[in-house]
């Protein structure tokens, strides 16, 4: 089987915008794997095994790992966002789309510091970056660098880009370079929200912000500070 490409797609990073994309550079050869939370890569495995064949590119919100479970030779990518900014858009996404698990709560006064401090979304207010790049199942407080470092191993072994959302256009030229795309892409901006915040970020909440995402922060720095959009 030829080897595959997995796009592992960190919520509220242009995920969106950037599978608009890679549609187009491989029509009809595209899985779309968006499982439930808790996640359970052997169930989501055997869900999609058949369809492998016909498949060159799997983009989702999946953990690293992926591969392992289906049996297959993957390379790796994915964008990261300012971990702070990656937050505030989760938030802000919760009040503005009913759907949204936190919407009504939100609406009815539920400030970002209390979604924090309540514990309550730890997947996705608590080191994400970090737990989706070590493969980090447990759904619990995370500020282990133990767990940091597997997340910088796993992206030095398997991923070919980890592009920055900050630095998007940059980002999606080395992707081209990096898998011999034919064609260059005019950068689409999709499922953007306002950038005005429902609620100003406070001190306090500013620093609630940074403690629980103490991992995704040092992440972040390391791979910006690393970032060339050069072969």
């Amino acid at each position: 089987m030829e080897k595959k490409i997995i796009f592992l797609h960190i919520p509220k990073t242009a995920g969106t915008s950037l599978r608009d994309i890679v549609e187009k550079e491989y029509p009809e050869k595209c899985l779309s794997v968006y499982p439930p939370w808790p996640y359970q890569p052997e169930v989501l495995a055997e869900e999609i095994k058949a369809r492998l064949p016909s498949v060159k590119v799997l983009y989702g919100h999946v953990l690293f790992g992926l591969h392992h479970h289906l049996n297959i030779d993957a390379q790796y990518i994915t964008f990261l966002r300012n971990p702070i900014e990656r937050v505030n858009s989760f938030f802000n996404h919760s009040a503005y789309h009913s759907h949204a698990g936190y919407y009504k709560a939100i609406q009815n006064g539920l400030s970002l510091l209390q979604l924090l401090e309540s514990e309550q979304v730890l997947q996705q207010t608590n080191n994400m970056i970090t737990r989706m790049l070590a493969a980090y199942h447990t759904n619990n407080l995370l500020d282990d660098e133990r767990v940091l470092e597997q997340a910088l191993e796993n992206i030095d072994k398997h991923f070919c880009v980890v592009g920055l959302m900050e630095k998007f256009a940059e980002s999606v030229n080395l992707l081209g370079k990096k898998l011999d795309w034919q064609s260059a892409y005019e950068i689409p901006y999709l499922n953007v929200v306002a950038k005005k915040h429902i609620q100003e970020v406070d001190a306090q909440t500013q620093a609630a912000l940074e403690k629980y995402n103490r991992l995704d922060i040092l992440l972040y720095e390391h791979v910006s500070k690393n970032f060339s959009s050069v072969t």
